[in-house]
This record gives C-alpha cells, structure tokens and sequence, in this order.
C-alpha cells in the first residue's frame, strides 16, 4: 500500500555532509519508484532552492535563524524548530503523514514534536552513534548527543541501522529490544557502473598488474575504521605478498 512519507534529514544534496545526504537521496528516489510519495525537509544551505521536485521527490529546505547560536547544539535545535514549522505548512496544506522517517540525532526534537502532534509514528535510521564516533562518551556534549539518540531510537516504532555490527552497539548502548531494530544494509547500484572499461594505466599508478589492491574509500576519520584495516595489513602480507592497500577519502586523521 502507497505511503506518504515525510524524511527529516540535515543534509541533501547539493549539501553533502557525510554520508547520510548520499543514502536519503538514493532511498527517497527508490520509495518513489516503488509507489510511494516521499517528502524530504532539510537545511538549505548556501544558494540552494527552498524548493524542487528532484526525481518526484518532493524537497523542501529551510534556513536557520539570523540570530547566531551559542553553539552546535544550539545550532541544531533551531534548525529543528524551523523543520517543525515547515512541515506543519506542508500537512496543511496536502494533509497528514503516514509516517516520519528520521535520519540521526540531529532531526530527533522535530520527528518527537511532529510524532506527538499528529500522531504520525516514527522510523528512525541510526547512521552512527556518538559513543561509536569517540570510542564512548567522555564530556557533557557527546552525553547530551549521546541521551539524545536514546531517545529517539525510544520515541521509534522501528529503527535501522546498517549492519549487525551496529545492531549490537544499539543494544548495549540503549537495550533496545532486539525485534525492534532492523539491518538494511547500504547497497549498491551497478548499473552505475555498466560499460566503464577498466583503466589499466590508471591501475598501475598504485599496482603492478599481478598485485591484488585492497581499495577503502571514505572520510579518513576514527569511526570509518581505516585503522583496522591498516593495523590487519602484516597478517594479510604474511599470507597474500602481493597485496597492495590503496586509501582514498578526505580528511584528516590523528589518532
């Protein structure tokens, strides 16, 4: 049955934090592929349309306040109060929600607002924790992000996360019934990648054609866990000589 989906996320394309814009972008355009009609609320950023219709799905960005905020946290709570209002504009004039889909913390005091209001249930994708990000809590802030993801993996009907692994980090960090939460792993479009003939001198930049390259691609940050993979390189030497790991992604990495 067609469902009227509204989607709260901080970032959509054009504005690409990490990687949640990436997969809101790709699930919103396959719910509507499937039948459903999906609306997404999220900040405008820069130079960015206050509206479009991307694709059939429906996109609306808001700003935040003029005035500056004290801090991040500040930040982000006035950024849900104007999420709040938006919506409220778009269900009356094109009717309730048959449910909300929120993506991480960050939208958590607009979906619990908006879910108390209308009474519209909550499903609520946990992308990453702040425990998982800082290998446990350690100060006020990452507490307050910490209890915040609490409570909205509590105020949820179902929660996804991406990976068993995840699953499990759920659980000890907030006891969530184990039922109540459901991996949907990330997945991956191939046709994307139909008909790209292989670039061999671009490969031998970083391989001889013998050797086998181990590819990671994402942020250089603690919680892509490059470290792992890095630090499991001599076993894999020791049993596979001609393996080659090549590291592509932004960022900064100091720990």
């Amino acid at each position: 049955m067609p469902m009227k989906i509204l989607m709260l996320t901080w970032e959509y394309p054009p504005r690409i934090v990490g990687g949640i814009a990436r997969v809101v972008n790709d699930l919103s355009k396959r719910l509507i592929k499937d039948g459903h009609e999906v609306t997404v609320v999220t900040y405008r950023e820069e130079n960015a349309l206050y509206f479009e219709e991307d694709k059939g799905v429906k996109v609306y960005r808001v700003d935040n306040y003029m005035i500056n905020p004290n801090n991040f946290i500040d930040w982000i709570m006035q950024m849900n109060f104007n999420m709040v209002a938006k919506a409220n504009e778009i269900m009356a004039k094109e009717g309730k929600f048959d449910v909300i889909h929120a993506h991480d913390w960050l939208v958590a005091y607009a979906a619990k607002t908006l879910k108390n209001s209308y009474d519209i249930p909550i499903v609520a994708t946990i992308h990453a924790t702040e425990s998982g990000r800082n290998s446990g809590i350690h100060d006020e802030t990452q507490r307050y992000i910490n209890d915040t993801e609490w409570m909205l993996t509590y105020e949820s009907t179902e929660v996804i996360v991406n990976s068993n692994y995840m699953k499990r980090e759920l659980q000890s960090l907030f006891g969530l019934p184990f039922e109540k939460i459901n991996v949907v792993p990330n997945g991956i479009n191939i046709n994307m990648f139909s008909g790209i003939e292989r670039d061999y001198d671009f490969r031998r930049q970083y391989a001889l054609d013998n050797e086998k390259i181990i590819l990671f691609m994402g942020r250089l940050v603690y919680e892509k866990g490059v470290q792992h993979l890095i630090s499991a390189m001599p076993k894999i030497l020791a049993g596979y000589h001609d393996a080659k790991l090549v590291i592509a992604g932004k960022g900064r990495y100091d720990r």
